[in-house]
């Protein structure tokens, strides 16, 4: 079952990110410890975790689409969570290759005065449809996390780089953060409305997506004929689950597998 993040709002502009080095070592000042990151936040106590991210510098992203804006200008973003989510403010950051973090990371940044190791703080893959067992952490993530920075990958390594892909949802909100996720998984996205046809001379042909992604069942039904129009053959409409798989396991998954079928019939 895919979740839902806590009400959020995405009429706030992006900041710009002063690209502030964080201290490796205790902050004269406390608010300079988490100076140009922003976070996430998703399943967590907001009021707790705001109040530290802000003591020390860091500023809250209040949705996935702005944290994407912020992404696209270089700033730093992490999320904070609870444990393994499917929330698009958690999958947001698997898309970028990175572990959430648990709130104890902000705690200990807190109590150190300043940027501590995020390895005890990560929070495995969340458990796959087609495995009992969470995900290990991506191999860089070690390499990653003794940098200066908590850097993402770069985007030609992302799970779904080198591809296109089309989303549909009645919701425009919803196709905002499906467009958001997906491309900071690495991918371009072109969003169809729900009326549009496979005549309109304005969004590629069909053949061109690796699949049209919808937000749930629902969106199957009212959205695009597009995808069943090709006569060469069918772009394949799956749901939002079908990301989740992808990025929960790092690596592009069938659309069918052995015990789940990710596809819809529009």
């Amino acid at each position: 079952e895919i979740e839902e993040d806590d009400d959020d709002d995405d009429d706030d502009d992006a900041s710009e990110d002063d690209g502030v080095i964080p201290a490796r070592r205790p902050a004269k000042r406390l608010r300079d410890v988490l100076k140009g990151f922003h976070f996430l936040l998703t399943k967590v106590d907001a009021k707790v975790a705001a109040d530290l991210i802000t003591s020390m510098g860091g500023k809250v992203a209040e949705s996935v689409e702005e944290a994407h804006r912020l992404s696209i200008k270089g700033c730093d973003v992490l999320v904070i969570a609870d444990r393994p989510r499917t929330t698009k403010k958690y999958m947001f950051s698997l898309a970028r290759g990175l572990s959430p973090l648990k709130l104890g990371f902000l705690q200990e940044c807190r109590r150190q005065r300043m940027l501590v190791d995020p390895s005890p703080f990560t929070i495995p893959f969340g458990v796959p449809l087609d495995q009992t067992k969470a995900v290990p952490l991506p191999s860089r993530w070690n390499s990653l996390v003794e940098r200066n920075f908590l850097q993402p990958l770069a985007q030609r390594k992302r799970v779904l780089s080198g591809r296109t892909f089309a989303v549909s949802s009645v919701s425009p909100k919803a196709s905002r953060q499906l467009k958001a996720i997906i491309q900071e998984a690495g991918a371009k996205v072109v969003v169809l409305e729900p009326s549009s046809s496979s005549s309109s001379s304005k969004q590629a042909s069909p053949d061109d997506y690796y699949c049209v992604i919808c937000n749930n069942a629902d969106d199957a039904a009212k959205g695009s004929s597009s995808s069943s129009s090709s006569k060469r053959k069918r772009t394949e409409r799956v749901v939002f689950a079908w990301v989740v798989e992808c990025l929960q396991t790092q690596k592009l998954v069938g659309f069918q597998t052995a015990h789940y079928d990710f596809t819809l019939i529009a």
